[in-house]
């Protein structure tokens, strides 16, 4: 495979700082160079890719992410009990779509066939399937362990507490290949009405969760809209946490103690398709304009104490469907307050450390891998130009073009 070289880009290499002038030379799946002019012997086989006076962009990552969902920006599908077969073919097209808009790298939050997704890892990693790289999840493990795609969300009055079975389902989830399993420690109450915060499981059996989850290796993300539900994660060394909605001052002191290993994708990407485009008004149970103002809140602290807060906005849903992903970015910026620049490096660097790829992904620095995305246009100035996949002019995973410019 021949080189690559970007010319004429304005750098965002992913660590916040300003953009800068250089070249950007791609070698094999490698950044091999970023400089103001390469020598013209490294640049002699190279193909030359002009961007324009454009910005050259880290792949992009998003952390909650749900290929099985079923419904894109091209296929909507309003049902999501699909046959394993179906399944799988919508987690590929889901990929393709993912890659196509400049994520080159998802975090799973939740697959109710995992398989597919384990599946979809393995020919994405391979190249002959277009899609990101992905850490794949196991199916969202809810109040006593009901059976994937069933939520009733009861809470945990009325039952036992059963850590042995939480332990046999991140085993079993292991066992089975996926990176990541997911605990609804909260209801949702867009779902079930009025169980956002209604704590889900024992204390002893998050622990039994993430004893299970230690001893083979795979890392745990939380479903957390009550406070309860977010202490509980961190105590018990939870990875990432989702929604982190209405988080009190002590989940706050918690998560400020852990920053260094711990992750919020606050999501509000389907609390902004909640309220405008699910296609009727939210009943009050739903939760869904107190969920908004709360978010709107809690985020600027968590970033405020240092929390690494990542985009990932619940996307795959038939109103809120996988393509607008980057909308997430928009509203880092609109609801939360953060610079583009803060946002990008959130997508970016931040992505690269949640995919636990920090040292090779995520920055746009020799050495790292080449995921690269090339817009037309500066994003720091206009963070919505990102939603506009015919912006997006060059899009590489890899070291590999899965679009190369026109």
């Amino acid at each position: 495979m021949n080189p690559t070289l970007f010319t004429d880009v304005q750098v965002f290499d992913g660590t916040g700082r300003d953009p800068f002038p250089a070249e950007v030379l791609v070698e094999g799946n490698r950044i091999t160079a970023v400089t103001d002019r390469l020598k013209r012997d490294r640049r002699a086989a190279a193909r030359v890719i002009d961007g324009g006076g454009g910005t050259l962009l880290p792949g992009l990552v998003d952390a909650h992410a749900h290929l099985g969902f079923g419904s894109t920006v091209e296929h909507r599908s309003p049902r999501r009990d699909e046959p394993v077969e179906e399944k799988a073919l919508l987690v590929a097209h889901a990929g393709r779509v993912l890659l196509d808009h400049g994520i080159t790298s998802a975090y799973s939050g939740g697959n109710r066939l995992p398989g597919t997704e384990i599946a979809a890892r393995k020919a994405f990693a391979e190249g002959w399937m277009p899609g990101p790289r992905l850490r794949a999840a196991s199916w969202e493990g809810s109040a006593g362990m009901v059976e994937p795609g069933v939520y009733d969300f009861p809470g945990v009055e009325g039952r036992a507490s059963d850590p042995d079975s939480v332990a046999r389902f991140v085993t079993d989830m292991a066992e089975l290949g996926v990176d990541i399993v997911k605990l609804s420690l909260s209801g949702e109450s867009a779902v079930v009405q009025g169980t956002s915060r209604i704590v889900q499981f024992t204390g002893e059996e998050v622990a039994a969760a993430a004893q299970a989850a230690q001893q083979h290796g795979v890392w745990l993300t939380a479903h957390a809209h009550a406070a309860e539900s977010i202490k509980m994660a961190v105590r018990h060394g939870v990875r990432a946490v989702y929604h982190c909605t209405f988080a009190d001052e002590e989940a706050l002191d918690l998560l400020e103690a852990a920053r260094d290993r711990v992750f919020v994708a606050p999501t509000p990407g389907i609390v902004h398709a909640n309220l405008h485009e699910a296609g009727s008004e939210p009943e009050p149970g739903m939760e869904v304009q107190a969920t908004a103002d709360a978010v709107r809140e809690v985020v600027p602290e968590l970033v405020r104490r240092g929390i690494r807060v990542v985009p990932g906005g619940d996307y795959g849903f038939a109103w809120n469907p996988v393509g607008r992903n980057l909308r997430d970015l928009e509203l880092f910026v609109d609801w939360f307050g953060l610079t583009p620049a803060e946002t990008l490096r959130a997508a970016t660097r931040h992505g690269g450390q949640i995919m636990g790829m920090a040292d090779e992904l995520g920055l746009i620095r020799e050495g790292f891998l080449a995921d690269l995305v090339l817009v037309d246009g500066d994003p720091l100035a206009e963070i919505g130009i990102l939603q506009d996949r015919d912006r997006l002019r060059a899009i590489m995973k890899d070291g590999k073009l899965h679009k190369a410019p026109a």
